[in-house]
């Protein structure tokens, strides 16, 4: 939490263990934590996160798109592009289509507009190495922020999608 906010949000297994195996945690821990889950936390015996709507999963709901290439540095120890790289492609792909909704050419100003807000679904790998393709869309603009619509792809395949939110700033300033 910052500023009364909640900044992110994630999953995780820890399983604690002895020599004898797996150790049981105390009911009463058990009931503390239970207290502590979010709504929307898909865990087992917990309702699941939804899936994103079909339209999301195909190109044509798209109307920009950034091509990159997976990098070796990208690459996790299961040989697949890790989630923080995964999170600065939506971020490339906002700042490329703001930089040419704006514009700016290059060597010009850079605008500094990144998303202050992800939620992020994976739906296939990602590996190295590999072109894909980051499509976005605007879904609205209030009179302080610009809520996106954005999808990673190989081919017709779409692998993960996010939405993001953004400041919506003053492009003008950046001519």
């Amino acid at each position: 939490m910052a500023g009364g906010k909640r900044v992110g949000s994630g999953e995780a297994t820890v399983v604690l263990a002895g020599d004898s195996g797996p150790l049981r945690l105390p009911d009463e821990l058990i009931a503390d934590l239970d207290e502590m889950r979010l709504p929307e936390s898909g865990v087992a015996g917990g309702p699941a996160a939804p899936r994103p709507h079909p339209e999301r999963l195909r190109r044509a709901h798209y109307s920009y798109w950034a091509p990159l290439r997976s990098r070796i540095g990208d690459v996790d120890s299961n040989q697949h592009v890790n989630f923080i790289a995964l999170a600065t492609w939506y971020d490339e792909a906002v700042a490329a289509f703001t930089l040419d909704s704006i514009g700016t050419t290059a060597g010009g100003p850079v605008p500094d507009l990144p998303p202050w807000s992800y939620q992020i679904q994976y739906l296939g790998e990602v590996t190295y190495p590999g072109d894909y393709e980051v499509a976005l869309t605007v879904r609205s603009v209030d009179t302080g922020s610009v809520h996106y619509e954005l999808g990673v792809f190989r081919g017709n395949t779409c692998l993960g999608v996010a939405d993001a939110i953004g400041p919506r700033g003053e492009p003008s300033a950046g001519r």
